[in-house]
């Protein structure tokens, strides 16, 4: 198929942007877009990655800060969101109840109407500080608008204390922001940075979906192993800057006398157990493997990305067609992961050596996620308890 252009708003600037539609392979599907030579999301230079551990201690994360919300529309997220409130102990007050549709893609007016606007009208009445939000199963993941196939619920809800970028004609801009928390080296708060963290609990079941919790409170400091697959190709411009990132995050890595495997060979790599941090070109990989893909297994506390352009279009169908899907991550046992519900452009992936770092330095799965993410209010999912920090001293303090 064929490649379209479009101009894209990020980081303050235009940025051409060449969308992927196509163009599939024999076995994953299409690339994500690449990135152009003299955009700016390319691998962060070594002596450009702050430090993070010199500001991590100022502040530890309670609970207080976190407000989950569930669709009382659907019984999964009702049942996701007790749990969490439950094993998590957030205040009565921290848990939003909205009744909204529950299919996995909305217009934009039922996202505002019914999940933007009551959740904003609670967060406005909220007596504390709130710095993240988890959204369930059973709440939609994207809207029908947007471009190159519709936008992120979840990366809508990052942006919507703030100004409503213009758009098209009914009422929602199709382009990516650029995020003012990307390569922070710092505790987020949203009285600082003028946006949430959102995450999300979601997998093909209601079982996974509680094992994200589970998992997350059971994590622990581990060495590892962290599992870096560069694979095949993908080593010209455009898309050579996610290997890059897979190349530095090993040294950062190593460094810290972390187990760290840095795969190059052409066989796609599996049958890892207890993986701490994975990352790979998923099924966009010239020599994919599904089987290998499908036998990856995660400690407690593990956290994955892979860049595949749709991994998060579908968590309803284990058996969908083309692409990886991060759901079979988490159905695997993965801690935290991060996904697109629609093409994104390569310069939307985490960057790997900012992401475990971040994670490694002791910041939580949500900081360590958006810290390593350049776009908002675009495609991206990030999957988890945003509490979730077994390299801190304290995965939580209590209520303020």
């Amino acid at each position: 198929m064929t490649r379209g252009t479009v101009f894209a708003v990020a980081a303050g600037f235009l940025i051409g942007l060449a969308f992927a539609c196509g163009s599939s392979k024999a076995l994953g599907g299409s690339d994500p877009t690449p990135i152009k030579a003299n955009d700016p999301a390319k691998a962060i230079a070594k002596d450009k990655l702050p430090a993070a551990k010199a500001k991590l201690a100022e502040s530890e994360v309670s609970v207080s800060t976190v407000v989950v919300v569930k669709n009382l529309s659907n019984a999964d997220s009702v049942a996701i969101a007790d749990y969490y409130a439950a094993k998590r102990k957030l205040p009565a007050e921290n848990v939003c109840e909205v009744r909204m549709t529950d299919v996995e893609e909305c217009s934009y007016k039922e996202y505002a109407e019914q999940l933007m606007g009551p959740l904003k009208q609670f967060l406005a009445q909220h007596k504390r500080p709130v710095d993240y939000v988890v959204l369930t199963k059973g709440i939609p993941i994207r809207t029908h608008e947007g471009a190159g196939g519709g936008l992120s619920v979840d990366s809508l809800v990052v942006m919507m204390d703030t100004a409503e970028p213009a758009g098209r004609p009914g009422g929602v801009a199709t382009m990516m922001e650029g995020n003012p928390y990307f390569n922070k080296a710092e505790r987020f708060s949203h009285a600082r940075f003028g946006i949430y963290l959102v995450t999300r609990l979601i997998g093909y079941t209601r079982a996974d979906c509680l094992r994200l919790v589970d998992n997350s409170l059971a994590a622990k400091r581990r060495v590892g192993p962290f599992l870096l697959h560069t694979g095949p190709g993908h080593n010209d411009e455009g898309f050579k800057s996610v290997n890059d990132g897979m190349r530095h995050a090993n040294e950062i890595l190593t460094s810290r006398h972390m187990t760290s495997i840095l795969s190059t060979s052409d066989r796609f790599p599996g049958d890892y157990k207890d993986l701490m941090g994975y990352y790979s070109w998923g099924s966009n990989d010239l020599k994919f493997d599904k089987r290998a893909y499908n036998n990856l297994g995660f400690a407690p506390g593990g956290i994955a990305e892979t860049a595949v352009s749709t991994s998060a279009r579908t968590f309803s169908d284990p058996k969908a067609p083309w692409q990886s899907l991060i759901a079979d991550l988490v159905a695997q046992g993965v801690t935290g992961c991060k996904g697109y519900v629609s093409e994104p452009g390569a310069m939307s992936m985490a960057h790997a050596d900012v992401l475990f770092e971040r994670y490694t330095a002791g910041f939580n799965l949500a900081e360590s996620f958006y810290m390593a993410s350049m776009h908002i209010h675009w495609k991206d999912m990030v999957i988890g308890d945003p509490l979730c920090a077994p390299y801190s001293d304290k995965q939580a303090a209590g209520n303020r």
